[in-house]
């Protein structure tokens, strides 16, 4: 952008923003917060969900035809992908759009990001929270040095993966440690969502995916009706916004009759929830570091089809797959995979984090240490800035304030 005469209208900054997930949406919605207080006037468009509209960002194509896992899902939305893509593609051509701004979502946004590139060369392009080259395809990281301009980071260990390829890059820290809850809500929360205060809960988060739901509510019903065998738990299930409630109501129709009635459906914050959990049995993915954060003791899971687990196994060269054990380097909490998440196999490893003893302890003390790692609050400002300072160059002061 150029600066501004003296006394003349500021014209506006135009973005180009776009999140394929559900948790990519809530923290891009937190980004264009952040921009929004430091931006005279913001005009931001693109491929988001609910959390993003909330926050005035026009939407060319809402995620939930995007969100999807595996070779299987991916095939069956390929439509809508490729509608996605070229109206992205046309956005963007316009020359009034000032930057992109690409999170998370890396097997679409690094396709995007390359034809772009060709598009329109000089657009500056920002990618906020890596793709995960240190899983698998660490190629991706010297492609990504030649298709986006700064890499935005949000674990400490991504920095040097990028410093190696020349690509400019900052660590912003975990952008979820800006909206961790009071734990006194409880029983206001306990209010709303219908729950028994003075019983303890257990969480279940089977996912952002309906694929994901599908094939981790059923066994995580089952283990709870086995642990609620043993004690007077409560079960607390935060939903998916851009998810329909349909998907859920016959799964839980469907859960064994000791537990039906003790499960409590909620649209409240997952990270409330678990904060208010005595333990959870957490999909893998970004909520296992929403349970470290909330410090509560979990059991992560994960259910793929047959061909893109065994495609995995292939490609996937990290020996713990849940993003809590990656961080710390080790692993602090269970993870069940496959034909290994099984309710009875689930039950047995929730069970000991559940009781005052050694292991829930030491889960304790792990989870700490993850959440201490995740850098301090303050991600989505520190993120806004590095927008900023790349699609605005020089040039940041004259078309923002002071907060």
């Amino acid at each position: 952008m150029q600066p501004a005469d003296a006394g003349a209208p500021v014209r506006a900054l135009r973005l180009l923003l776009v999140a394929g997930e559900a948790s990519g949406d809530r923290h891009a919605a937190a980004l264009v917060g952040a921009l929004r207080r430091r931006v005279r006037t913001l005009e931001v468009a693109g491929v988001g969900g609910d959390a993003m509209r909330r926050e005035g960002v026009r939407l060319l194509y809402h995620h939930r035809h995007l969100a999807v896992v595996g070779i299987t899902e991916v095939l069956a939305h390929l439509g809508h992908v490729r509608r996605a893509m070229r109206a992205l593609v046309r956005a963007a051509l316009d020359p009034a759009v000032d930057g992109v701004v690409l999170v998370d979502y890396p097997d679409f946004n690094m396709v995007l990001a390359r034809r772009l590139r060709r598009a329109r060369p000089q657009l500056p392009i920002v990618y906020y929270i890596s793709p995960q080259v240190w899983a698998w395809r660490r190629g991706r990281a010297r492609a990504l040095a030649g298709l986006v301009d700064r890499m935005l980071v949000i674990l400490p260990f991504e920095r040097s993966l990028y410093e190696r390829v020349g690509l400019p890059v900052e660590f912003v820290g975990h952008p979820l440690l800006d909206g961790v809850p009071d734990p006194e809500q409880r029983p206001r929360l306990a209010e709303r969502i219908g729950a028994d205060p003075a019983r303890p809960w257990i969480a279940l988060l089977p996912g952002s995916r309906r694929a994901e739901v599908r094939r981790l509510l059923p066994p995580m019903l089952r283990a709870a009706a086995l642990v609620g065998e043993e004690g007077p738990f409560e079960f607390v299930l935060p939903t998916v916004a851009s998810l329909p409630r349909a998907l859920y109501g016959p799964l839980l129709a469907g859960a064994p009759a000791a537990v039906r009635g003790r499960v409590h459906a909620t649209a409240e914050p997952a990270l409330a929830l678990l904060r208010a959990a005595r333990a959870a049995i957490v999909c893998s993915g970004t909520a296992t570091l929403e349970a470290a954060i909330a410090g509560t003791p979990e059991v992560v899971v994960y259910r793929t089809s047959r061909l893109t687990y065994n495609l995995g196994k292939l490609l996937v060269r990290i020996p713990d797959i849940a993003l809590v054990n990656v961080v710390a380097g080790r692993r602090g909490v269970p993870e069940l995979l496959q034909g290994q998440a099984t309710p009875e196999r689930i039950a047995a490893a929730l069970r000991p984090l559940l009781v005052d003893g050694p292991e829930r302890a030491r889960c304790l003390e792990f989870l700490a240490a993850v959440r201490a790692r995740l850098g301090g609050p303050g991600a989505s400002e520190r993120a806004a800035r590095a927008v900023l300072e790349t699609v605005c160059g020089g040039h940041a002061a004259d078309t923002t304030t002071e907060r």
